[in-house]
Parts: structure tokens; C-alpha cells; sequence
């Protein structure tokens, strides 16, 4: 699913069909890079939401149907990202909407997101696959439980003001993300789930 969406999202990239003759090829992607930076950001938002999910389901042995339900209702949300996309280069930033919108389904999709990763774990710890002094709460489960949520009520407060500040909440938020990713060591921070097999 991941793969299609992220693939849907680029499909939203359009040159203007008619430009005026003459125009310079610069100056018409500088024009629309409202649609380049709803691409950028959706498209770091997936890739770090589809890491996570990934982990979550790849590293249990069992899951429950709670599990599921919760997965499909991710994916539900996040099928839905391509659509807040296309609202942003449709509507650019002249409506305030579109930016509440975008920020209301990436927080939705973050909240889904840590309560499966939640409810991974709770699965793994009813089977005894808990590592021994495993945190109940992991620093990314809390990340998207409440910081994600957080930021994007706080994009959709700034929506109201001026729609180019929630853009650049996410511009930073998405920023932030980047650098950690890129700081981080090695493996990441996705030891959190089932221990090795023994």
C-alpha cells in the first residue's frame, strides 16, 4: 500500500498545462511549490510512518485482532494522504481548509500508528516475547501517540492565522525528523519489539 501511495503522490506533481510562451522552466516549478512541498513533506511523513509499521508487523510473532482492526485503520488513514495532497496543489494555500485537512489526517495516521505499535507490543508481551525490563511506553510510540498529534493541532491553529504557517510547522516538524534520522546511529531507534528467537 505504501509503495501505490507514495507513487499516487507524485502523480499530483503537474507542470501548468498552457504556460506563456516563453516562460522559463524554473520560473513554472517555482510557481506551483506549494504542490513540491506538499510532495516533500507527505513523502518523509510516509517514509517514516512506513518504517514503523513495517517494524511493528515484520518483528512479531502473533498479533492480535485488536492488532489488525487497528493496521486496516491505519491504512485506511494513510491511503487518504495522496487526497490531502492533491487538495494542496489543487487549492495551493488560498484556503485554510486544505492545510487543516492535511494536518488533521497526519495526525490521525500518527495516533493509529502508535496504537498499533501499542497494541504490537501489549500482543508480544501477553506471548512473554517482552524483553526482560522493556519500557511500557518507547520514545516512538509516545512520538506518535502526542507529539505528532500535538504538532498537527497546532498546523491546524496556525491554518486559521495563515495557511503558510501550518505548512511551515510540518516544514520544521518534517526538518526535525530528517536530521534525527540522519544523527541517529545505526540501526535506528527500532529495537523496541520481540527479542531475538532462542
Amino acid at each position: 500500500l505504501f509503495a501505490i501511495v507514495l507513487t499516487l503522490l507524485v502523480l499530483e506533481l503537474k507542470i501548468p498545462e498552457d504556460p506563456a510562451p516563453g516562460t522559463e522552466v524554473v520560473q513554472v516549478l517555482l510557481n506551483d511549490w506549494e504542490a513540491f512541498a506538499g510532495w516533500l513533506i507527505s513523502f518523509v511523513i510516509l517514509a517514516r510512518l512506513w518504517m514503523f509499521q513495517h517494524h511493528a508487523a515484520a518483528s512479531a510473532r502473533f498479533v492480535s485482532s485488536r492488532s489488525i482492526a487497528i493496521n486496516f485503520a491505519f491504512l485506511a488513514t494513510v491511503s487518504l494522504i495522496p487526497f490531502s495532497a492533491h487538495l494542496v496543489s489543487t487549492f495551493e494555500l488560498s484556503r485554510p481548509m486544505v492545510l487543516q485537512i492535511f494536518s488533521l489526517l497526519i495526525g490521525l495516521v500518527s495516533i493509529f500508528l502508535g496504537w498499533f505499535m501499542r497494541s504490537v507490543r501489549n500482543d508480544q508481551h501477553a506471548l512473554g516475547r517482552s524483553e526482560p525490563g522493556a519500557q511500557d511506553w518507547t520514545k516512538d510510540t509516545i512520538h506518535h501517540l502526542v507529539l505528532v498529534p500535538i504538532v498537527a493541532v497546532i498546523a491546524i491553529i496556525a491554518a486559521q492565522l495563515d495557511p503558510r504557517l501550518a505548512l511551515a510547522v510540518w516544514t520544521i516538524e518534517t526538518i526535525i525528523v530528517l536530521v534525527i534520522f540522519l544523527t541517529a546511529r545505526s540501526d535506528g531507534d527500532l529495537h523496541i519489539y520481540a527479542p531475538d528467537d532462542n
